[in-house]
């Protein structure tokens, strides 16, 4: 029985460690963020001390590899896991340009527009994207500038009250004055890109 306890818990306690990772992410923003993510740390905390303790009382007589693997793998996740957030977004950025470029596109051709009642910029991708390619809900925010031009935001947090950050695509001359300034100002979370493209921080 104490094998098997042992077992499910080193699972329970590797699947934490690992969406601590990612689902903070993708899914958890904002005001939610502020709870849901203490909460999951100290429940993961609470089970990975529990492991440790029954592992420790049951000596190594009676503990498997994977037991023991789940109980390390955990801590060494779950410390990694509390920087990953940078090296997270910079793989996201890369790894997914071709798709944000393709919703661009769409945007450009009028395939895809702002089509919620409560907002008039937002647009909803659904479920269409997974993981979500713009954070927090897989929405995007479109504008159209005085000559036509495009500004699409993907959120990248939507954050708590009026912050937020996103990778932002702008062909609004205004804008990217705007996004420069910002840079020159503070580099810290505002970096252009690459032509037309930028991750800012408000």
């Amino acid at each position: 029985m104490k094998i098997k306890l042992n077992t499910v818990l080193a699972a329970i306690c590797l699947i934490m460690a690992s969406s601590l990772c990612i689902v903070p992410y993708y899914w958890i923003n904002g005001f939610v963020g502020i709870f849901v993510v203490p909460s999951l740390l100290l429940l993961g905390l609470g089970l990975t001390v529990w492991l440790g303790f029954r592992l420790y009382k049951s000596g190594n007589d009676i503990q498997t590899g994977f037991q023991k693997f789940g109980f390390y793998a955990t801590i060494v996740i779950a410390v990694c896991s509390l920087f990953a957030e940078v090296p997270i977004e910079y793989l996201d950025w890369h790894l997914r340009q071709a798709t944000r470029n393709e919703i661009v596109q769409k945007v450009k051709n009028g395939t895809l527009k702002p089509n919620v009642s409560y907002n008039n910029v937002i647009c909803s991708l659904s479920y269409l994207y997974f993981p979500p390619i713009s954070n927090g809900g897989n929405d995007i925010a479109i504008e159209y500038g005085k000559d036509k031009s495009v500004t699409v935001e993907f959120y990248i947090s939507r954050g708590f009250l009026d912050h937020y950050s996103a990778f932002v695509y702008t062909e609004d001359l205004e804008k990217i004055k705007e996004f420069e300034d910002m840079i020159k100002r503070n580099g810290h979370g505002n970096k252009k890109l690459e032509n037309n493209w930028y991750r800012v921080s408000y």
